[in-house]
């Protein structure tokens, strides 16, 4: 019984002290294997732990939602690493595996994970040089909205629709992109208007800022302006350039649209015409025309 025992220990120590391969001179066996697994998570849960009481440290001086979002990042993968440095060393594995994983890895991006390691890196360096936050209004190509959440792969932006819209974050550097709150919330638009020939353009003038004066989301300083910007091939054309604070409105098409009601109204009110197109027709002719009354 005892011989029989002391057979299945040895085999047990003979299976897990087989050497699969060997690198640098180390070898790596079936034991090394399992005890790196089982220490990977480990340390997996080590690390989410000790990010969250950093994290929720961090919280307290911190009051930056986007920076917040990039160290906590940060803090994640920092923390793991260390980890799953620390397990693999206790494990008996030695570190320069990842030199042939590496070089396996760089055959696959080589052959179609270009693209991920492009939206990674973008990620690391909008999160360094921080051209966006969370809460700022852009536009990327033919997407607008606010920025909900900044990622290493891709940035979420919520449309004035509602829509969430997961955009790669290498668009975010090889295209234009307009922050519309870069530095202020304050952002300026305007809207054109245009108004008959013969109008009393300073009445115009008049009327058009006391409409944007008595609307609350309009701001009074800087203050509106009315800039008669062309004489137009129907209509003397105007612009009402106008500032509004984007945290007090859901889109600038709705401040816009207010303006437009608020302007159609005092223009009839005033009897000033809102011009259209249209065209005059001049009939030349060598034959007097015949027209017959029925």
């Amino acid at each position: 019984m005892t011989s029989t025992i002391w057979d299945h220990l040895k085999f047990i120590d003979s299976w897990w002290h087989y050497r699969i391969f060997t690198i640098q001179d180390i070898p790596l066996t079936i034991g090394n294997i399992i005890l790196g697994i089982l220490l990977l998570l480990l340390a997996r849960r080590l690390a989410s732990i000790t990010s969250r009481i950093i994290i929720k440290r961090l919280q307290k001086v911190v009051e930056d939602r986007s920076a917040l979002s990039t160290y906590t990042i940060m803090i994640n993968t920092a923390t793991l690493v260390l980890f799953v440095v620390i397990a693999l060393t206790v494990a008996g594995i030695p570190l320069s595996i990842f030199t042939v994983i590496g070089g396996a890895l760089a055959i696959g991006i080589g052959f179609g994970s270009q693209n991920i390691v492009n939206n990674f890196i973008s990620g690391l360096i909008l999160m360094a040089e921080k051209p966006i936050k969370i809460g700022d209004i852009v536009e990327v190509g033919s997407t607008s909205g606010t920025v909900i959440e900044i990622g290493v792969r891709a940035t979420s932006i919520r449309t004035i629709e509602n829509k969430i819209w997961i955009i790669p974050n290498s668009k975010f550097l090889e295209e234009a992109v307009l922050n519309w709150t870069n530095n202020d919330q304050i952002v300026r638009t305007e809207i054109t208007v245009g108004v008959a020939y013969g109008s009393d353009t300073e009445l115009v003038q008049k009327i058009s800022l006391q409409a944007m004066d008595e609307l609350l989301l309009i701001e009074k300083n800087p203050k509106p302006r009315v800039i008669f910007h062309d004489f137009g091939d129907h209509a003397l054309i105007f612009k009402l350039v106008f500032w509004a604070d984007n945290t007090k409105i859901d889109s600038y098409q709705e401040c816009r649209s207010q303006l437009r009601f608020k302007i159609d109204k005092v223009f009839r009110e005033h009897k000033i015409e809102i011009s259209f197109h249209q065209k005059d027709l001049h009939i030349r002719s060598s034959i007097p025309l015949e027209i017959k009354s029925v």
